[in-house]
């Protein structure tokens, strides 16, 4: 018998603001999250309360480069 776990953690945004919408697919597939993380796999949508917080963010390259110095 193999059985399916499941686990739940909190979830750091670096932008404040407040979600408008919950990604269903993800919460019924939380693999979504790891095999489409740039389509299917989003978690939630954040109406921003202060869109020039968005210039903190690192870019992709940025953040690739980061993690492989780790």
């Amino acid at each position: 018998m193999v059985e399916s776990v499941k686990t739940a953690s909190d979830i750091y945004s670096p932008l404040s603001g407040e979600i408008i919408a919950v990604n269903k697919a993800v919460v019924d597939d939380p693999a979504l999250v790891n095999s489409a993380p740039y389509s299917d796999g989003w978690f939630y949508k954040v109406k921003l309360a202060n869109p020039s917080e968005l210039a903190a963010l690192l870019t992709p390259a940025q953040y690739s480069t980061q993690i492989k110095a780790a």
